[in-house]
């Protein structure tokens, strides 16, 4: 037909956008262990590089603590709290009461990732630190 309405089904297949090709994990991490849009270089010059990519709690670029690279992660991320006090979210369920309860839900989530689950540990009880306020004498 002349009125290019019509599309053959070979050029919508060609036009369509792939949003996820599997892919191994060790495939992923060779990919983008060197440069990736979440890698940060130390200011101090020493050649240190640190990762803020979702899921890995430890900010080291290495495969064991990539979020990207592997298919079962622990994110942590710390947002407000409100009334100017941090707060946290492991894997995107908001943590909140004491650090006793949040240290458990911590510990739920890491059943996947049990060689993360200490370092998870020290991201949630950095964040609570940061929202303590010390009494004044």
């Amino acid at each position: 037909p002349a009125t290019g309405s019509h599309r053959s089904p070979r050029r919508e297949r060609a036009n369509a956008m792939i949003s996820h090709v599997p892919a191994s994990d060790d495939f992923l991490w060779q990919v983008t262990k060197k440069h990736n849009a979440f890698t940060r270089a130390s200011t101090s010059g020493h050649g240190a590089r640190f990762s803020a990519e979702p899921g890995n709690v430890t900010a080291e670029v290495s495969f064991r603590a990539s979020g990207l690279a592997n298919a079962k992660t622990i994110d942590i991320r710390e947002h407000d709290g409100g009334k100017g006090k941090p707060a946290a979210t492991c894997d995107g369920k908001k943590l909140c009461g004491s650090f006793k309860s949040q240290a458990g839900e911590v510990k739920i989530a890491a059943k996947a990732r049990p060689d993360l689950e200490k370092a998870a540990l020290a991201r949630i009880s950095a964040i609570n630190k940061a929202g303590r306020v010390k009494c004044a004498a």
